[in-house]
């Protein structure tokens, strides 16, 4: 095993890709169409077919995403309710946006928002909810929770960061909420190096994103009709992007292979659980998380690992109402007990498609390892 190391998590591209991908930019470059191109329209109609919507609009972050969403959704001076195991991006679109941020806890068994804890947060001021789907794993109380903002007149944004492809009964998350965001940063389930998607059947939401996206440009990029930032994702993104939505069902079927055969050794081994995808459902799997007993040390198990040439990740730990930011903030209703304490005992293990047959066989025969020292 010497030499043996696996990552936690990475892109990934074949070499025909690249070629491909190089092949295109270079005509990007030749054009001088370098942003609002042919691209650009080609990835976002790919995205909105592929998910199952009307509109998608492509921007340099999902955090831009988010904040579009909640801007056209008048959140300042109001609250919304997020999941405090969600990626920072999430809460500061909240409040970039003018809102007021709720932290909801998490269901110990799926680590994503807790139905009872997000009906408790609710409030006279509540406006919204964003619903995360942890590490690729669709929100179990999603459809709960969607009844409950289609009583009470809240707007629901799924944040689908994680959870591109990932289904609930056969339906793509992502169809579910007023609007929905994805990423395709890095690591995620395709990427375009840095980006977001916004995807929506609401065509006044979508133009509203497009004219916000620019400066709040209105036709021909010259009548600024309302505030706006920059928030464009470029031609040579959009072409990446292509690039790898034709391969979103071969990196899943990848995905879901790798975690089939982790479910597999670690869901038999005492002081170890897994979060389980529930039948019926599909899960992309853009982390796999696994929760070590009370009385193992996390981080005596993640050096070891690391020594034997495995690195690992969190989904997310500190949780973000524990972020040092958050924490001044004094947002209402903490502490949030579950997320606290069993985030803390949670790690991911390597998933991505660069991995292989030995490299997956590898991870779990030093698991099993370190489990027994």
């Amino acid at each position: 095993m010497s030499g043996f190391f696996v990552r936690s998590s990475r892109p990934y591209f074949s070499e025909s890709d690249v070629e491909s991908i190089l092949d295109e930019i270079g005509l990007v470059l030749v054009s001088g169409q370098l942003r609002n191109g042919e691209n650009l329209k080609l990835f976002q109609r790919g995205v909105a077919d592929y998910v199952g919507v009307r509109h998608a609009v492509a921007l340099d972050s999902d955090l831009s995403a988010l904040e579009t969403a909640l801007s056209y959704y008048q959140v300042k001076g109001k609250e919304v309710i997020v999941c405090t195991n969600s990626f920072v991006s999430v809460p500061n679109s909240v409040l970039y946006a003018g809102g007021k941020i709720v932290f909801a806890d998490i269901n110990k068994n799926t680590l994503a928002m807790d139905v009872e804890s997000f009906k408790q947060k609710i409030s006279a001021k509540t406006c919204g909810v964003i619903v995360t789907h942890i590490a690729g794993f669709p929100n179990e109380a999603l459809e709960e929770i969607k009844e409950v903002c289609d009583e009470r007149g809240f707007f629901l944004i799924e944040d689908a960061t994680h959870a591109l492809g990932a289904s609930i009964g056969g339906r793509k998350v992502g169809t579910f909420g007023d609007a929905s965001v994805f990423a395709s940063t890095p690591t995620k389930i395709i990427t375009t190096g840095e980006g977001g998607v916004l995807v929506t059947n609401n065509d006044e939401l979508a133009e509203y994103a497009k004219l916000f996206s620019y400066y709040g440009s209105g036709l021909g990029k010259t009548n600024f009709e309302r505030l706006g930032r920059h928030m464009l994702l470029p031609e040579i993104s959009a072409v990446v992007g292509i690039n790898q939505l034709c391969h979103v069902e071969e990196f899943l079927e990848m995905r879901n292979s790798v975690a089939k055969a982790y479910d597999e050794a670690f869901s038999k081994i005492a002081g170890l659980s897994i979060v389980s995808c529930k039948k019926g459902n599909r899960c992309s799997y853009y982390k796999y998380p696994l929760t070590l007993g009370k009385k193992i040390d996390k981080n005596r198990f993640v050096k070891a690992l690391k020594e034997l040439g495995v690195e690992t990740g969190t989904v997310f730990y500190p949780p973000c109402h524990m972020q040092p930011f958050y924490k001044e903030q004094n947002s209402h209703g903490l502490p949030l007990l579950v997320a606290e304490d069993v985030l803390a005992h949670t790690i991911t293990l390597p998933m991505h498609c660069a991995l292989d047959v030995s490299d997956v066989s590898a991870v779990i025969e030093n698991v099993q390892s370190v489990m027994k020292t």
